[in-house]
């Protein structure tokens, strides 16, 4: 693993809050003075900061906590004399960074399905009108002479719309396109 790898992986455990709290503040201290690692963690929260966004106005029912605690209580009950206490070690190094491994793959995957999921599909319009052909055969139309009979300014303006109706057309808002593409064409010089 190189050191980009590291600081990424630091990033982004930092970002989805998998790090301890003494980790945590490791990291707050060292990314004030690192300009890689801020840069990296403010990467990973642009990246992720759409799935947190979304669930922000989802509240749990009210009744929910209440059951949670009441199972929890029910069950400590059941289990009162019958449960061994085995004392936790600490995960070597080695899973740790398995374990932060597989929680940044899937955070990448999710961050895939909700962007394939959610992607705008492309406009049809371009198989539907040919943009560029219709900004070309406008100008090829015209007279030339006529361009030297009308002022800058108004000459501009025509350029303008022409402009206006091509942007239009290729940002799929067809009828836009084709009524400028028309005041275009009627337009008297």
């Amino acid at each position: 693993m190189t050191e980009d790898d590291d600081i990424d992986g630091l990033a982004a455990e930092y970002v989805l809050g998998s790090l301890d709290p003494a980790e945590r503040r490791q990291v707050d201290a060292r990314r004030k003075t690192d300009a890689s690692l801020a840069a990296a963690v403010a990467a990973w929260e642009r990246r992720l900061g759409p799935l947190s966004d979304r669930g922000r106005d989802v509240a749990p029912p009210a009744h929910l906590f209440d059951g949670i605690l009441s199972r929890i209580s029910g069950q400590a009950a059941q289990l009162a004399g019958t449960a061994d206490v085995v004392p936790l070690r600490r995960a070597s190094g080695r899973r740790w960074a398995l374990a932060a491994g597989a929680s940044v793959l899937a955070a990448c995957l999710a961050l895939a399905v909700v962007w394939f999921n959610y992607q705008q599909p492309a406009p049809q319009l371009h198989a539907r009108m040919e943009c560029s052909r219709l900004y070309k055969d406008f100008w090829e139309t015209r007279d030339p002479q006529t361009y030297a009979r009308i002022t800058p300014e108004q000459l501009a303006g025509v350029s303008r719309m022409a402009l206006r109706a091509y942007d239009a057309c290729e940002a799929g808002d067809e009828q836009d396109a084709k009524s400028l593409f028309d005041r275009l064409g009627r337009m008297n010089f």
